[in-house]
């Protein structure tokens, strides 16, 4: 095993870790996911580690490919467990995110195609983000913290270190740990 399989192998683990830690709180009712940001999230996630794959990323791409079929069955659970209150920039932001995708298919460029996929997961973030403003709560921020960190790894496991490798997976994590910030400061606001 070469050092980067060993990295990646590891991001692999800790992101397991942080869905194992989500998954158990939708399971104990604690944490409600929004359909919305999940389904953005698996779709954008598969298209980023298929810009990986493309782009030859090695172990660097072996997170995201993981991670993107976790996701799934969260968007499974939130059709059953996730938030219900669903609204107008909810759909807003969903309806932005998909006709992104097209976009994205016209260009043919992997660079453009992680670029935007990056853009369409900071607008899937915008349901989650309004819902947890209001719920703090309602999403473990431990999940989050751990989920960050998977990201970074991947990048010390990427075999070809480009843009179009690198972008994805540093906006995931930037964007995991901003949501770590904002629900530890609402959960202080509000108490």
């Amino acid at each position: 095993m070469t050092e980067k399989e060993i990295i990646g192998g590891l991001s692999v683990l800790v992101g397991m870790f942080s869905f194992v830690v989500y998954i158990w709180g939708i399971y104990k009712g604690t944490t409600k996911p929004h359909l919305f940001s999940w389904l953005i999230w698996g779709i954008v996630m598969s298209i980023a580690f298929v810009v990986q794959i493309v782009e030859k990323a090695g172990p660097g791409a072996w997170n995201l490919g993981i991670s993107a079929m976790i996701v799934f069955f969260i968007v499974g659970a939130s059709f059953f467990y996730g938030e219900k209150h669903i609204t107008k920039s909810d759909w807003m932001a969903f309806i932005t995110a998909l006709l992104a995708i097209p976009v994205w298919k016209m260009t043919g460029n992997p660079l453009w195609a992680v670029v935007i996929a990056a853009m369409i997961n900071v607008t899937a973030y915008y349901p989650t983000f309004r819902k947890s403003w209001m719920k703090p709560w309602d999403e473990p921020v431990l999940a989050y913290f751990i989920g960050a960190m998977p990201f970074i790894l991947s990048l010390f496991a990427l075999e070809r270190v480009t843009p179009a490798t690198v972008i994805y997976p540093v906006v995931a994590a930037t964007l995991s740990i901003m949501m770590v910030l904002m629900l530890l400061w609402r959960r202080k606001v509000l108490v």
